[in-house]
């Protein structure tokens, strides 16, 4: 019985043994194995650094309005005898675009250029009798006064004539009729709009740090959904001496050349306006390591990876402005979570 029971007390302790035997006929040589294996390289993509020419910018949205715009109305309230305009026309300062009924004015005009002649005539007679009569000369003076009066009577009344034609009062383009022959206006009636949009000014805001960068005269451009591939430059033509409270920022406007109406008041348009050029060595944004507050890249030379501290000097889409670097230097764009400072690598391509 304790024959039996000493025997297995000794089964554990020779398990035992034998795996620590085995441990140590086995790990010397397999890390002897490891030791001598030579280091793989890891496959990278890379980019050249070079030095480019890139345009800081601020971006914004803006909305378009036209140069001037109004809404043509009358200044007499009446029927309207002639419309002389279509829908959307292109139409010249003082081009007449619509005549009112006149008649009345019309008799009125002729009526006081009659009394006028008359009066005139009346004053050339007793011109000639004050040379010798005293009498003559106290009628003078009243008879000067009624031609006077008739001649400002005369002048209200053509005045009041050519009213009663429209037209318009600068260049640009109609927009919709509002009203018929035959349609009684009064003197706020609109009859159309006009809008001037061979120049569109884009009205947009820009954040508060922008106040000492931007200034009158400086360019920029607009790009619009409905002309994706096209781009509009114009200039900064107002900044407003306010800063709005509420946002903190400040209302621009740039003006665009505007010919070939493209461009629309109303449109929804993304602004850039062009603060400086900046001459700097252009990384991918891909390449960059942030740790912290700072930021690496890995640099390859001679089919190694060094990681190498960089200073970030302005953002673009995609890519970043830096300094720590010299032109023509290979960083590493993809593969960087495979690898360290001393990694082997073979560059793909």
């Amino acid at each position: 019985m304790r024959a039996n029971q000493s025997g297995k007390a000794l089964f554990p302790t020779l398990i035992l043994m034998l795996i620590a035997l085995c441990g140590y006929l086995y790990f010397p040589a397999s890390q002897g194995e490891q030791s001598n294996r030579p280091n793989r390289a890891v496959e990278v993509s890379v980019h050249e650094v070079i030095t480019e020419n890139r345009a800081i910018t601020a971006q914004a949205i803006g909305s378009a309005r036209a140069n001037q715009a109004i809404d043509i109305t009358s200044s007499h309230s009446d029927y309207i005898s002639d419309i002389l305009f279509f829908d959307g026309q292109t139409v010249s300062q003082g081009q007449k675009l619509a005549q009112l009924n006149n008649k009345e004015e019309l008799l009125a005009v002729k009526e006081l250029t009659i009394n006028l002649a008359e009066q005139q005539r009346q004053l050339s007679r007793l011109t000639e009798l004050a040379k010798t009569q005293s009498a003559a000369r106290s009628q003078l003076d009243a008879q000067r006064s009624s031609v006077d009066a008739l001649k400002t009577q005369l002048q209200t009344t053509k005045l009041k004539l050519s009213e009663m034609s429209i037209h318009a009062p600068f260049d640009g383009v109609l927009g919709k009729r509002l009203v018929s022959i035959g349609s009684y206006v009064k003197d706020n009636t609109p009859l159309t709009t006009l809008d001037d949009i061979g120049t569109i000014k884009v009205d947009f805001q820009l954040p508060e740090k922008y106040l000492a960068k931007i200034a009158l005269g400086m360019k920029a451009s607009v790009t619009s959904d409905a002309y994706k591939t096209q781009q509009f430059m114009g200039q900064i033509s107002h900044i407003d001496p306010r800063i709005d409270e509420s946002t903190r920022s400040i209302q621009v406007t740039a003006s665009f050349d505007n010919s070939e109406h493209l461009l629309r008041p109303g449109m929804l348009l993304n602004v850039a306006v062009k603060l400086q050029q900046l001459d700097a060595l252009m990384v991918p944004e891909k390449s960059l390591i942030p740790r912290q507050d700072k930021h690496f890249v890995y640099v390859v030379k001679d089919n190694k990876v060094q990681q190498q501290q960089i200073t970030l000097l302005n953002r673009f889409p995609g890519w970043v402005a830096v300094t720590g670097l010299n032109s023509g230097e290979l960083v590493v764009t993809e593969g960087t979570t495979k690898i360290r400072s001393g990694s082997q690598v073979s560059v793909k391509g």
